[in-house]
């Protein structure tokens, strides 16, 4: 963010670091992986109510639809080859676009059903990311939204220090 600041820019995203922040209520597991997280993949696959590509950290979802080479592309391809989309089954995308339109309305006791009963295999997979009043599974069944400098961040902090640092 500084960079881009410093090179002339009036305004930059810096979402994945106020994600790793005390305040966040992303849940635990979900802060664990980004820390750990060395690359990123952007995919469709978590499109639910919402089919359009999204940056993610691999998980068991990623690796059960994608194959293990969502892992593998993260890990040895070129720059080029990472900003590629990683498409879900046509099976998973049709459906998305099918649901888009009426999912978004549905009442928010069935969507946190829908997220309860989420798992890696799941053909309706949301994308919802998993926060800390969700269950566990869905932080290998869901959208573990993360962008691309991820690998940069290794501590979790308060965000008024991030403001701190952040700010020109």
């Amino acid at each position: 963010m500084r960079a881009a600041l410093d090179a002339g820019a009036d305004v930059a995203v810096a979402g994945t670091r106020f994600l790793l922040s005390e305040e966040s209520r992303a849940h635990a597991l979900y802060k664990e992986r980004l820390l750990a997280a060395e690359e990123t993949l952007l995919t469709d696959l978590f499109g639910a109510a919402w089919p359009a590509p999204h940056r993610v950290v691999p998980n068991a979802a990623t690796d059960h639809f994608l194959g293990r080479r969502s892992s593998f592309l993260a890990q040895t391809a070129n720059k080029d080859e990472r900003r590629e989309l990683q498409r879900g089954p046509r099976l998973n995308r049709a459906l998305n676009h099918l649901l888009a339109p009426g999912a978004r309305y549905a009442p928010p006791g069935l969507q946190m059903r829908m997220i309860q009963a989420q798992r890696p295999d799941s053909r309706l997979l949301s994308p919802a990311g998993p926060s800390d009043d969700v269950p566990e599974t869905l932080v290998d069944a869901g959208a573990l939204y993360s962008g691309e400098t991820v690998a940069r961040i290794d501590d979790v902090r308060a965000a008024g220090d991030l403001v701190r640092e952040l700010a020109p």
